[in-house]
């Protein structure tokens, strides 16, 4: 019945739009003597309706995330982060344009003559490390309340001050509301059995969920905090799910993407509050220096944060020795900025579509989103041995990282992104876009 009234109510809309074809047609339109040219006519209604009501609902969506979608804003402008014997780590403190980072905490990489000249009044040393497999020498530093800015820094160290920044805070590309419990099972098929080795920078990962039983994982923890006591509090749910879209087994109609892989993983998220994680910059530094070292074809990283000089240059000199970084490019919705690392050159941005192909609503859209993948409402595994369901731009990253590896068997990065782009089903406008990039990788 419902169909029905739906049917008529379509049917006067294309008679009051198209009046003078159904005028031609005379009365048996309407007695149901052309009963196949009605329905032509009142399908064609339909999916007028439809698609000016999908552009209103888009305009409005549009409207509505003018005010960014950013869950950091429920953060207190200062919050202290615990190691896991409740001894205060640091603090996270509100920055420059809203962003998060450790109080008062600074990178730089430079040369020896260049680190002595961090030696000045107001600047405390805290720890020099040389990350050969990044190729920097880092070093970390807290500044006196008045130097707490790039303007104050530039005053003293005009010459460094392109090769420093804040050590930022950044987040997991998810949803925020809590997953729901989920009981259809996933369903999508091996890409390649071939022993690949894939990097990634999250949580930690529940390795006893019996998605995992078969999965070959190694992961490594870079949650100390120098003078503190202990290592902060890690989560499991966010690596959990992502390392499942890569190497969890489901059976029956889900077998891993990658059965024959080797998932290295790093684990640098924290527990900020209930509901959200966070991971320092100088922390996934460590995980990447780590990822590095594994002779790994590409890395997953499904986080964002601000653009920063350190992570810029560090992005940079991974690509120069030939990894693949493929990123989220974030879920602050279409009105929000370029969030990194997507939207440095030569990663690859990746957002998330649904089962219908329709963008995920806060999605973030720009240059830097090169591929869509399947990221709303996807089934993972949860950290209690369960099925959970999840969206976010975290959740398509590791199946573009998963085709990839796979391409990169036997071709340069260039070539097997190249093939990915052969093989996207284009969406939305024609050619690359500003919201699916070259389009679909359904797999």
């Amino acid at each position: 019945m419902k169909h029905s009234r739906k049917i008529h109510w379509l049917s006067a809309l294309a008679l009051a739009s198209l009046a003078t074809p159904v005028v031609a047609l005379g009365t048996g339109v309407l007695d149901g003597a052309a009963g196949p040219v009605t329905r032509q006519v009142e399908q064609s209604a339909e999916r007028l309706v439809e698609r000016r009501m999908a552009r209103h609902i888009e305009d409005r969506v549009e409207t509505a995330t003018k005010t960014l979608r950013n869950p950091l804003e429920n953060l207190p402008s200062k919050l202290p982060v615990l190691t896991e014997q409740g001894e205060v780590a640091f603090n996270d403190v509100v920055v420059e344009d809203g962003w998060r980072a450790v109080e008062r905490e600074w990178l730089f990489t430079g040369t020896d003559e260049e680190i002595a000249r961090l030696d000045q009044t107001g600047i405390t040393l805290l720890k020099r490390q040389e990350l050969g497999g990044l190729g920097v020498n880092l070093v970390r530093f807290r500044v006196s309340p008045e130097l707490d800015s790039r303007e104050a820094l530039r005053s003293i160290l005009p010459e460094l001050t392109d090769r420093l920044d804040r050590n930022h805070i950044y987040s997991p590309q998810t949803d925020e509301p809590p997953p729901k419990p989920q009981s259809r099972a996933p369903q999508w098929q091996s890409l390649c059995s071939s022993p690949v080795r894939v990097g990634m920078v999250d949580t930690s990962i529940a390795t006893d969920h019996p998605a995992f039983r078969q999965a070959r994982l190694v992961q490594s923890r870079f949650l100390k905090v120098d003078g503190a006591k202990g290592q902060l509090a890690e989560p499991r749910a966010h690596g959990t799910a992502v390392a499942s879209l890569m190497v969890g087994d489901f059976s029956g109609d889900s077998p891993a993407r990658l059965p024959g892989a080797t998932l290295y993983n790093a684990s640098v998220f924290f527990d900020r509050n209930r509901n959200l994680s966070g991971a320092t910059l100088g922390h996934l530094l460590q995980g990447l220096n780590w990822l590095s070292e594994q002779a790994i074809s590409v890395v997953n990283i499904s986080l964002t944060g601000p653009d920063n000089r350190v992570l810029a240059t560090v992005t940079g000199n991974l690509l120069d020795r030939g990894i693949v970084m493929v990123a989220a490019v974030g879920n602050q919705g279409p009105a929000a900025p370029p969030l990194y690392p997507a939207a440095y050159p030569g990663v690859v941005g990746v957002t998330a579509v649904d089962d219908s192909n329709e963008l995920y609503r806060w999605a973030n859209r720009g240059e830097q989103v090169m591929f869509a993948a399947r990221g709303v409402s996807v089934p993972v595994a949860a950290p209690d041995g369960g099925l959970t369901s999840d969206s976010g731009t975290s959740l398509a990253a590791p199946v573009v990282a998963a085709a990839l590896a796979c391409r990169l068997l036997a071709t340069s990065p260039e070539q097997a992104i190249e093939a990915l782009i052969g093989t996207a089903r284009d969406l939305g406008e024609p050619g690359r876009d500003r919201s699916f990039g070259h389009g679909l990788l359904d797999y």
